[in-house]
């Protein structure tokens, strides 16, 4: 479903009513412009109004007090809404239609909508998708001064997501990473320090007849199921997390984890073919089980429901701590807009202290900002501090290309083991099987 907004606001002794008709008549995304256009206009006066120039500068940028248009695409409309009403009470002179685009969409739908001038000026992506949008020329250096800026309000880990070159591409706006969730009126209000001691409350809770388990989640799914693998002690594409030759599945740290994984089947002892959102993460959103593992984009739903629950970190397992993955969501100016300074500033507006706000009370997300304690009610939140009890222990989902490539064995290394299907070794060579089938397809060599 595709909703449009279009906002013109007025105020005092600014007719804007001619001016949004103007505007529609142009704006949003087309072809690139001519080779040699500078986004990163040169500075000029500060201060529009004193100077008479028709411009306010931002962070080195030029930006026209004429009527624009831009295209934004962002899942959730009511977040996308809020922060499309802050940003042009801030400045009336900016048109924004809105249309609802999934994360995982956007950089595909731009990589064939913005060639043919029919894509958005800002979207949004996973970090995990940077290299393509690169790859794909979607993306460009955002302007030094916008650099520098940001990289002093925004932590180091989530900046680096966003570099090629030592330049920033995208603006990252959102982190987030998986934990573990337990409900205080089922498994009590002190969360379980060990695997092991979850095991045990297992064999006094569990009721097969009953359908009653005491931690459910995608159990076939491998960005679930990696804290495993790191429990085992296994490197994802090397110690670096970037060398596609070394993506680890074959190694004795992978063998490790998955016979991890399979001791948590005690915990949730149905088929693989029976395991899916609803019966996984779902039941824990519903109040019907103790433990289960999501991220913060849970936490909505489970307040809604009423459900008494805490997070915390993953507990450990043999005295290893799991280490998670963990995202960064960054929100990108297209290559083809014509209105790449507003653009910009819009996305600058993202991770400001207000749209970071707005982020947190729509969305219960967590910002990339530095300074959290100027979030209302961030700073103190029990559900998102627990996230970030996880947070030291995650890994970057890695930005090379060869990535994508990645998670259809991963799944696989977990779903063939489950019920008995193939042995440990026999799933870690097919895992190894399919990412090389998968390189060979794409033309990459695979001679290691």
């Amino acid at each position: 479903m595709k909703k449009f907004i279009k906002i013109c606001m007025v105020t005092a002794g600014i007719m804007i009513f001619a001016a949004c008709g103007q505007a529609a008549n142009g704006g949003g995304a087309a072809t690139p412009p001519a080779a040699g256009g500078d986004t990163d206009a040169p500075a000029a006066a500060t201060d529009a109004a004193e100077a008479g120039t028709g411009y306010i500068n931002l962070h080195g940028m030029n930006l026209t007090l004429e009527p624009v248009e831009l295209m934004l695409w962002l899942p959730y409309e009511d977040w996308a809404d809020a922060m499309i009403e802050a940003f042009t009470a801030m400045h009336p002179n900016v048109i924004i239609n809105f249309q609802e685009m999934g994360y995982t969409e956007g950089r595909g739908a731009m990589a064939l909508d913005g060639p043919a001038g029919l894509g958005a000026d800002i979207f949004a992506f996973p970090h995990d998708q940077f290299a393509f949008a690169m790859a794909d020329g979607l993306i460009e250096p955002i302007p030094e001064g916008l650099q520098a800026h940001l990289e002093s309000q925004l932590i180091s880990t989530a900046i680096g997501t966003t570099l090629h070159n030592g330049r920033m591409h995208t603006v990252p706006f959102q982190v987030e990473n998986i934990a573990l969730f337990y409900n205080r009126d089922l498994w009590g209000n002190t969360p379980p320090a060990t695997w092991e001691e979850v095991l045990e409350f297992s064999q006094g809770w569990n009721d097969p007849a009953n359908n009653q388990w005491t931690m459910t989640w995608e159990a076939g799914v491998g960005f679930h199921n990696f804290i495993w693998l790191t429990a085992g002690g296994m490197e994802l594409f090397g110690p670096d997390n970037d060398d596609f030759r070394n993506i680890g599945f074959d190694s004795p740290g992978a063998a490790l984890g998955l016979e991890y994984y399979l001791r948590m089947r005690q915990l949730f002892d149905i088929p693989m073919a029976d395991i899916n959102w609803n019966t996984g993460e779902e039941r824990f959103r519903l109040g019907e089980i103790p433990l289960t593992i999501t991220g913060p984009w849970a936490i909505h739903e489970t307040l809604q429901n009423g459900v008494n629950f805490g997070v915390t970190r993953f507990p450990t397992i043999e005295g290893r701590q799991p280490y998670a993955f963990s995202g960064v969501m960054q929100v990108a100016v297209s290559s083809y807009s014509l209105n790449k300074p507003w653009a910009y500033a819009f996305a600058e507006f993202m991770v400001s202290p207000e749209g970071a706000t707005i982020l947190y009370e729509y969305r219960h997300m967590m910002t990339t900002r530095i300074d959290v304690e100027l979030i209302p009610g961030l700073s103190d939140d029990p559900y998102l501090l627990g996230i970030a009890e996880q947070s030291p222990f995650t890994i970057p989902m890695p930005t090379i290309p060869e990535v994508s490539f990645m998670w259809t064995p991963l799944d696989e290394l977990f779903q063939f083991v489950w019920d008995g299907d193939l042995t440990i070794a026999e799933s870690q060579e097919r895992a190894m099987e399919t990412y090389r089938t998968l390189l060979t397809v794409a033309g990459i060599d695979t001679d290691f």
